[in-house]
């Protein structure tokens, strides 16, 4: 038995000076600096010259705070290394004065680590969409409900392909409480075959004039990876263009984005969705999303766009083992780095099928609000969904508990 009352305090950063303040009675400004200190980051630092990853975990070391770097980087027998740092807010800002003193362009990297901690803890996000505004604000987790008008999709191919059922079911989402509609005229479904441009154009370009047409509120995204279908989607009336590819399979996408000034949703795939499950490996996973992310992201700003104006998805099924999407919604809170919104598109698919040993996509709703809520709690800020009623149900319970 023990003589004092003790405990852990297991309690989200944001929350802790005000669990402080609460608990101790203290000054505002002393539970400030303490909870501070209570604030632990781990900082990846990647591909930096062996003398320089010394450098950063002595400056690191003298701080009280950790890091790791490469056995071989003491004795300089390899050029180049990764280094992670383990820290508290305070230890951090002490670091950049610190090693901005130092050489080896040192200088920029204390000013970018505080950057970087300073976007993984955004919560609101503002996109511009042409003469639109698209606030995402800090306290709601928003959904983006899937309207699928193909005869193939996955999960409810064919259920949409005529106009008329599309709009009623866009009317249904609406009403169940969707943000966003994502419209889409080409199943990606693994091993699907490419939909010829004309005949994709036919299927979408009417449904999103006449949903533009009914429903003016509503922010509608066009799931298309070409730039004419993209291009004409805009024009019609969609808000937001959702890329499988992250704008490399058409080299006139990020042109598109740009020219009409809209958000774009770069999602991460390996492969084409006609061969992405055939054996995906990586060596490191999220290095390997990561590298791909900031490719995309160059390929917008070199035509001359924002890359603030963009939504990341890690592209769960997409070239993805089972293990890889656990580990994905596990660590879903690390694409937060980009200082962008995350979305997670993971409704009815295969590895929920798995787990529950559930061949129907259409059985898999209780797998998918479950995935929903961690997602959310992990923090995604969209979830692209089939099952708008349901996700809304779970997603205020997920966050009226966040925001406790």
């Amino acid at each position: 038995m023990r003589k004092f009352r003790t405990r852990v305090l297991d309690i989200l950063p944001d929350k802790l000076k005000n669990e402080i303040l609460k608990q101790s009675d203290t000054t505002l400004i002393g539970a400030t600096k303490i909870s501070n200190k209570g604030l632990c980051y781990k900082i990846l630092i990647r591909d930096v010259k062996t003398v320089v990853a010394n450098v950063i975990k002595q400056e690191m070391l003298s701080l009280g705070g950790d890091a790791s770097v490469a056995r071989g980087a003491l004795d300089l027998s390899v050029d180049k290394c990764n280094v992670v740092l383990v820290g508290n807010m305070k230890q951090f800002k002490m670091l950049a004065p610190k090693i901005k003193a130092q050489p080896f362009s040192l200088k920029y990297l204390g000013n970018e680590i505080l950057e970087l901690i300073k976007e993984y803890g955004k919560n609101s996000y503002t996109l511009k969409s042409k003469d639109k505004i698209i606030n995402l604000d800090k306290e709601k987790t928003y959904i983006m409900g899937i309207l699928n008008v193909t005869p193939d999709s996955f999960s409810d191919g064919g259920e949409f392909l005529e106009k008329d059922s599309a709009l009623k079911q866009v009317e249904q989402m609406i009403n169940s409480g969707a943000d966003f509609i994502d419209i889409g005229g080409e199943s990606t479904r693994p091993g699907s075959s490419k939909t010829s441009l004309d005949e994709e154009l036919k299927r979408v370009i009417p449904v999103i004039s006449e949903v533009r047409k009914r429903f003016p509120e509503i922010f509608i995204s066009v799931d298309t990876y070409k730039s004419k279908v993209a291009d004409e989607a805009v024009s019609a009336g969609a808000d937001i263009v959702n890329d499988i590819s992250g704008l490399k399979f058409d080299e006139n996408m990020a042109k598109v984005i740009v020219r009409h000034n809209i958000p774009v949703v770069l999602m991460h795939i390996k492969g084409t969705p006609e061969n992405m499950q055939k054996n995906p490996h990586y060596d490191n996973l999220l290095n390997e999303i990561f590298d791909y992310f900031e490719e995309s992201i160059d390929i917008l700003v070199k035509e001359g766009g924002n890359s603030k104006n963009i939504i990341i998805d890690p592209g769960i099924g997409f070239g993805k083992t089972y293990e890889n999407n656990l580990e994905l919604i596990q660590r879903i809170g690390e694409f937060k780095s980009f200082g962008v919104p995350v979305l997670v598109g993971a409704s009815r698919k295969s590895f929920i099928g798995a787990i529950l040993d559930k061949d129907n996509p259409k059985d898999r709703i209780v797998g998918s609000l479950g995935v929903a809520a961690v997602s959310a709690y992990k923090g995604a800020k969209i979830l692209r969904v089939h099952d708008v009623k349901e996700t809304l149900e779970i997603l205020k319970i997920t966050d009226a508990i966040r925001n406790q």
